[in-house]
């Protein structure tokens, strides 16, 4: 099966298909892991966006909430401010009136009421004008600090578009890249195919394939998964399980006569993660890798398939190119 797919070049995107379709060789599985690890980032990236856009709608909500009870406080006060304002306007006395406060002491005294009521309403325009003043004031900063903070809504809203149109086309690269379920986990030629066996070591059904490489050649993890397996002992030598979770259907890997482990027992891998490098120890007659693909639990039957599916039919190289056979 051969795949549509993309390389990125600097801050490029290039789509190559048809006649232009790129081989496996020109994928390697650090493209795909740099790919994935990015797809990791943005990610991120988009949900810490998603926080900042969410955090500055609620403080624009709380900013528009107080402005508006500022805005009532103002109204309120200005209401006051008028209505002082009525009670003064007729506070100058008549002609008559300024005369008779002059000759009788009761009207004396009525004027200088009246002149200290004047006085105490004149205090409370006062004291309204200063609490108007205040209010337009904190008026200000919030008219202030709510375009500030629609600002910073809007580049965190960009923000977090550009970044999801980036992670849109990231896993378009990844899928159109990775193999639909198990990636071929080294490159060589296979010296030996899954099915029944010659009796060598005891066993006369081979469980997995072989794939030829010098010693030190890099093995890769088929999948995203997480390593159970460790060992440096039995017929298998040094290797490696790894146990894998593909769309709700376990899974179990297994990579054998390892030369080197460069992974540990509970990790998490993704897929093109180096675990290792090949090998000639335990059961192993020549430096080859032994790979195997159990859908479950690990359960290895010397007589037959077990529960082992064939690596030729679920594992790819990269690029979604044919099955290891055409290429080794």
């Amino acid at each position: 099966m051969l795949k549509q797919f993309m390389i990125t070049a600097g801050v490029g995107v290039f789509i190559l298909s048809g006649a232009q379709t790129a081989s496996a060789n020109d994928i390697t599985p650090a493209t795909l892991l740099n790919t994935t690890k990015s797809i990791e980032k943005t990610e991120q990236e988009v949900k810490q966006s998603k926080q900042a856009v969410a955090k500055a709608e609620q403080q624009i909500e709380q900013i528009e909430a107080k402005a508006e009870t500022l805005q009532a406080e103002i109204d309120d006060v200005t209401k006051q401010i008028d209505a002082y304002r009525d009670e003064l306007a007729p506070a100058d006395a008549s002609l008559f009136q300024q005369v008779l406060s002059s000759v009788l002491p009761s009207a004396k005294a009525e004027a200088a009421e009246s002149e200290k009521q004047h006085q105490a309403i004149l205090n409370q325009k006062a004291t309204a004008k200063k609490t108007l003043d205040d209010l337009s004031a904190q008026q200000e900063e919030v008219t202030a600090s709510k375009e500030e903070t629609q600002s910073a809504y809007a580049a965190a809203a960009e923000q977090m578009k550009a970044q999801s149109n980036k992670l849109n086309d990231l896993k378009k690269q990844h899928a159109a890249m990775a193999p639909d379920k198990f990636m071929m986990p080294a490159n060589g030629r296979l010296s030996q195919g899954f099915g029944p066996a010659s009796g060598q070591f005891g066993y006369t059904f081979h469980n997995g394939i072989d794939i030829a490489a010098k010693v030190g050649t890099p093995i890769y993890a088929a999948a995203d998964g997480k390593v159970i397996e460790v060992s440096g002992r039995g017929p298998y030598g040094k290797h490696v399980k790894i146990e894998h979770n593909i769309d709700g259907q376990k899974w179990t890997t297994v990579y054998a006569h390892m030369h080197k482990i460069d992974v540990k027992k509970g990790q998490t891998v993704r897929q093109a993660e180096g675990i290792g490098q090949i090998g000639n120890t335990g059961n192993s007659s020549g430096p080859h890798l032994h790979f195997e693909v159990h859908k479950g639990s690990y359960s290895f039957s010397p007589s037959s398939a077990g529960n082992t599916v064939d690596p030729m039919k679920v594992a790819e190289l990269l690029g979604g190119a044919s099955a290891v056979k055409a290429t080794y």
